[in-house]
């Protein structure tokens, strides 16, 4: 298969007729050409995109921590963000509260906020409409259990994601989440190398990504913390971050306010 970039279209041929992708804003508009030279427009769905940061003119970013491995750091991750006086929110998975149980109870005691992670990681672009659904709700059914608080944010597993994943996160009244600065810490990286990585993308209404479980997060966090403050930022949860509906996402997954209609 041979790809070709030309005029705003990409076309892709295989040995007949040609398919010709025209990508105008949000929409993309498919033209098929077969061998009679005639073409049919076909609008396709615009795409659907989960919250990667959000527009403010305050100097907030919020801190994520995603539950999926381990549990054996979690005590010295919360030691951290006590003694900085720092709130942040864990996106737990639900396998990750069957194993850890006491975990959630500390994570929730501590005060900081609980999202969902979904129930198994699975990728949930290759669910069909009822997985995505047993994914969502049986990881909220087990975080309300041992919380008595149900979550209003779900994280996708590994950032996968579709309109139906989308749709059906918002439908089941969640805010999709993701991040626009990622530590990288599950790639074992030292406190100082995630520090630059977080700092080359971080901005007002930033969402930072972080992990349990992973070598030296518990050792970054303290150094990572204070160089945001640092910079005049203030760090809160995620829920005290976004905007609530109706909102909108733009390209770029930076979620905007939306002012309601006034009904007359």
């Amino acid at each position: 298969m041979k790809q070709k970039r030309n005029m705003g279209f990409y076309r892709v041929t295989r040995g007949g007729p040609a398919l010709a992708v025209l990508l105008c804003g949000m929409a993309a508009i498919v033209l098929l050409t077969g061998l009679a030279g005639k073409a049919v427009q076909v609008a396709a769905k615009p795409a659907r995109r989960p919250i990667y940061s959000v527009e403010t003119p305050e100097k907030k970013v919020a801190l994520g921590i995603n539950c999926a491995w381990g549990n054996e750091d979690i005590e010295e991750i919360l030691k951290v963000l006590d003694k900085h006086d720092v709130k942040a929110s864990f996106f737990l998975v639900g396998d990750w509260c069957d194993r850890y149980p006491d975990s959630v109870r500390r994570i929730d005691q501590a005060g900081h906020e609980i999202g969902s992670h979904s129930d198994t990681h699975a990728d949930m672009t290759k669910l069909d409409r009822d997985g995505i659904l047993r994914e969502i709700r049986a990881s909220n059914e087990k975080i309300k259990k041992l919380t008595g608080k149900s979550p209003i944010l779900f994280r996708p597993p590994s950032g996968a994601y579709n309109n139906q994943v989308i749709e059906l996160i918002e439908a089941e009244g969640l805010f999709p989440i993701q991040w626009d600065c990622d530590s990288l810490d599950y790639r074992n990286l030292t406190p100082d190398e995630m520090q630059q990585r977080i700092f080359k993308k971080l901005r007002n209404g930033s969402i930072l990504l972080f992990h349990s479980g992973a070598k030296y997060t518990a050792r970054a966090l303290p150094q990572i913390i204070e160089a945001i403050r640092a910079e005049g930022y203030e760090l809160v949860m995620v829920s005290e971050l976004i905007h609530p509906r109706p909102y909108r996402v733009d390209v770029e997954g930076r979620q905007h306010p939306v002012e309601p209609t006034k009904e007359e």
